[in-house]
């Protein structure tokens, strides 16, 4: 796999970890910081779970020389 091939994989999925982590984030907690678990909030969750899921497949199935090429690449500093 090349780096320009990882990137243009993860890139959408990494647009959907995020955008379900927000929607997560949306949900109102209760005291004790836990979120009522509602049919939406269900959907949501599995959802950032499966794009999540896929993150880890794509990041198992890379070399860590690709991993490493990209972090430099994206350090945004």
């Amino acid at each position: 796999m090349t780096l320009e091939l990882y990137t243009e994989l993860r890139k959408p999925i990494e647009e959907r970890v995020d955008k379900y982590s927000s929607i997560l984030n949306t949900f109102e907690k209760n005291d004790s910081g836990m979120v009522e678990v509602t049919k939406e909030f269900k959907v949501a969750k599995d959802l950032y779970e499966i794009a999540f899921n896929e993150l880890r497949v794509l990041n198992g199935a890379t070399s860590n020389k690709i991993k490493r090429e990209y972090s430099r690449a994206n350090r945004g500093w």
